[in-house]
């Protein structure tokens, strides 16, 4: 995988205080039992998932990552995809700096390619369909900072896919889940930096 237009691995991350960008998790035993009987998170005992019902900010055990009951919906799974955590590393960007709605396009492409095409999911083909990008305005910095868009003139070359735009308050529903290796980007304090990479579109050489 090309790692080109990564950006300066000299320039320091920006850090950002946890009780300025975080809320509270409101992410209770109903909320994590449900997602347990609808089959998309697995047991305490086998997952070794965590509630973080009440605290101010998160606090992971190091073997700890930070997830939103949102993303299991939108197709996350653990062990994370290596798909996934290979574009984590490619950004630089941790896992909770993504929406819902990039977990849910990431989801899709990978099942596209596994289940569709046959392949496993082609790294540059995503570069040439979808662009990340930096969310404006107000908010936090750290959670939901960076989100995937398709590029002009793509949105009739792949699949329509219906976003969820009625996700208010998904940013309070986390909590903990047990890492395994190789582990994924999940500092809970990082602040994205526009990188080239999230922006530069693969060559046609790239795409052989």
């Amino acid at each position: 995988m090309s790692k080109r237009g990564v950006g300066n691995p000299k320039k320091a991350a920006v850090r950002a205080s946890r009780d300025n960008e975080w809320v509270s998790s409101l992410m209770g035993e109903a909320e994590i039992n449900r997602m347990v009987e609808e089959g998309i998170l697995l047991d305490r005992v086998t997952a070794e998932w965590r509630l973080a019902n009440g605290e101010p900010f998160p606090m992971p055990h190091t073997d700890e990552a930070v997830v939103f009951e949102d993303y299991f919906w939108c197709g996350l799974g653990f062990p994370i995809h290596p798909f996934l955590r290979d574009l984590l590393e490619f950004w630089r960007v941790s896992l909770c700096n993504l929406h819902p709605n990039t977990i849910l396009h990431i989801s899709i492409f990978i099942h596209f390619c596994e289940a569709y095409l046959r392949v496993l999911p082609h790294f540059n083909l995503f570069r040439h369909l979808f662009w990340l990008k930096k969310k404006g305005g107000g908010g936090s910095r750290v959670v939901d900072s960076v989100y995937l868009q398709l590029y002009d003139g793509m949105v009739g070359e792949y699949i329509t896919v219906p976003l969820n735009t009625s996700l208010k308050g998904w940013n309070v529903m986390w909590f903990y889940m047990k890492q395994s290796h190789p582990a994924i980007r999940y500092d809970v304090d990082h602040v994205p930096e526009n990188q080239r990479s999230w922006s530069e579109k693969p060559s046609s050489a790239d795409m052989e």
